[in-house]
């Protein structure tokens, strides 16, 4: 059976860029791309936290319209 590929898109905040980028090696991935926000989102108010995420909807719409090529199996 054919392996499909989805196109995903990841969204870390600064804190995680380096477990983003050990998980996505560990996985086969090493030049997979993330979106970054700001951290933390727990103590930030929702005015913020909206602003972060419109600011991230051009970034996680070009990861998912990105044309790269498969990992092999």
């Amino acid at each position: 059976m054919e392996k499909k590929h989805v196109p995903a898109a990841v969204i870390v905040t600064e804190p995680f860029i380096s477990s983003g980028k050990a998980m996505a090696t560990a996985h086969g991935l090493p030049d997979y791309s993330f979106a970054v926000i700001a951290h933390p989102i727990a103590a930030t108010k929702v005015e913020t936290l909206e602003n972060w995420a419109e600011d991230a909807v051009n970034e996680v719409a070009e990861l998912l319209t990105a044309q790269k090529t498969a990992p092999r199996s």
